[in-house]
């Protein structure tokens, strides 16, 4: 009987478990990512996050010196 109560109870963990780890992976290909904290980055293993951002910095350095 106890183990049976621990399936039951472990089972929604391993739910949110399973939720997290898709929303985890799915996010890993996008521009931005966050983490479960709700904090978010810029992906920079993302190609076109990468160009995007360099032409933006050679931009803003180009009128810096102007």
């Amino acid at each position: 009987m106890t183990d049976l109560l621990k399936k039951m109870l472990s089972a929604p963990g391993k739910i949110m478990q399973e939720v997290i780890s898709y929303d985890v992976r799915s996010s890993g290909n996008g521009k931005i990512i966050t983490d479960l904290n709700g904090s978010a980055t810029v992906n920079m293993n993302n190609q076109q996050v990468r160009e995007s951002m360099r032409a933006r910095m050679e931009e803003l350095a180009d009128k810096r010196q102007g």
